[in-house]
């Protein structure tokens, strides 16, 4: 016989009751979790849209759609270059990666895929790929990464397929999550393009100054290699590497106010002269000064002269006065100035250059970082 749905003729049944009571009572539980969960919208979003880091946002991401629902696996696939393929970028749990990548293959395959993107809209689809090993049925979500004018990629989560009311309402807190994530890769793309200006103006400037000066082009980009690889020995991150490319490209920035007479002069300077010359690392340090994305560059700038004994310029700093990456690019620049070429001299040999770096270790430079120079030196990564 069917069950009564009226409340009153089911009112003098206690197990009745006491279902109905742990049905709403499961139900509570759920919204108060769903309430939760939107208040926790609010701060991811002020995280994401911060952040300038793509790779940052990325794992974040995808970490803000598991706090939401328990997933199988959550990707992020970015569009490439040419604006044609989705790329994959990053997968958690790492090892479905290659799964993951088979699954978009085959929605692509499918049209479903190619549909979803031109909706601009989230969609939740029958997986494809997962599950079909284990006869389990999965659900994917398929959520565009995009802004107005163009698509920036695509999110995709894979989990258990459940029609359940709670689920559902879940499942809309993902699509308000992939707003915000499209609106963080929006400003961290145009952040990129931001700096890139910056640095390109910038790093014109510096090319100024080396074309004024023959015998010191190409200076810069060679002593941003050879930090690179010393850094790369001593195990630095992956952003820090990338700042070496600025840094690196920018240390001489100063030279630009140094004049023509002073910088080209083939002979020894005279101690004027040369007090001149000591001021381009302040002068590199105020042209970026102000810029608040450069700021970690001026320790390239403004130390890379100073020396680990405290006889440097222009501060006199002294051992780890001195920040890392003006000691680490003192090394680069010397050994690249000693093997270059100069109107009054023919560069040295490498080896030579070499040992003045190892003999200089503890006085000039600091010891470890030049540990790391002899490293890569006899490993031949630097020549």
């Amino acid at each position: 016989m069917q069950e009564s749905m009226n409340p009153a003729a089911d009112s003098g049944d206690p197990r009745t009751m006491q279902k109905r009571i742990r049905y709403l009572d499961e139900q509570n539980r759920a919204l108060v979790a769903i309430q939760d969960k939107l208040e926790r919208l609010s701060d991811f979003r002020s995280d994401m849209i911060l952040s300038h880091d793509i790779p940052e946002i990325l794992q974040s991401g995808i970490a803000r759609f598991q706090e939401l629902v328990k997933t199988e696996a959550c990707s992020v696939f970015l569009v490439d270059e040419n604006g044609f393929e989705f790329r994959h970028e990053i997968s958690i749990p790492e090892r479905v990666a290659s799964l993951m990548e088979r699954e978009i293959d085959a929605q692509i395959m499918s049209g479903t895929f190619g549909w979803i993107i031109s909706s601009g809209t989230p969609a939740c689809i029958p997986a494809e790929v997962f599950g079909k090993a284990e006869s389990r049925r999965l659900s994917v979500m398929i959520a565009p990464l995009s802004n107005k004018e163009r698509t920036l990629g695509a999110a995709t989560i894979v989990f258990e397929q459940d029609e359940d009311f709670i689920r559902q309402q879940t499942l809309k807190l993902l699509y308000i999550l992939s707003g915000f994530f499209s609106l963080s890769l929006e400003n961290a793309y145009l952040f990129e393009d931001l700096k890139k200006s910056y640095f390109d103006t910038i790093r014109a400037v510096a090319n100024s100054v080396e074309a004024r000066d023959a015998y010191t082009r190409g200076h810069s980009n060679r002593v941003a290699a050879i930090s690179k690889i010393i850094a790369a020995e001593m195990g630095w991150g992956r952003r820090d590497l990338e700042m070496i490319d600025w840094g690196g490209v920018l240390h001489d920035l100063g030279k630009v106010g140094i004049t023509d007479t002073i910088l080209n002069k083939p002979g020894k300077l005279t101690d004027g002269e040369f007090a001149i010359m000591k001021t381009h690392p302040s002068i590199g340090a105020q042209i970026i000064g102000g810029i608040a994305f450069l700021e970690p560059l001026l320790p390239y700038i403004a130390q890379h002269h100073e020396r680990y004994d405290g006889r440097g310029y222009p501060a006199g700093l002294r051992g780890e006065e001195i920040a890392i990456q003006g000691r680490l690019l003192a090394i680069a620049d010397t050994y690249d100035a000693m093997t270059s070429d100069r109107p009054y001299r023919k560069g040295l040999d490498a080896r030579i250059a070499y040992d003045e770096i190892v003999k200089c270790s503890g006085s000039q430079f600091d010891p470890v970082i030049v540990r790391a120079f002899e490293k890569a030196f006899k490993a031949g990564k630097i020549i």
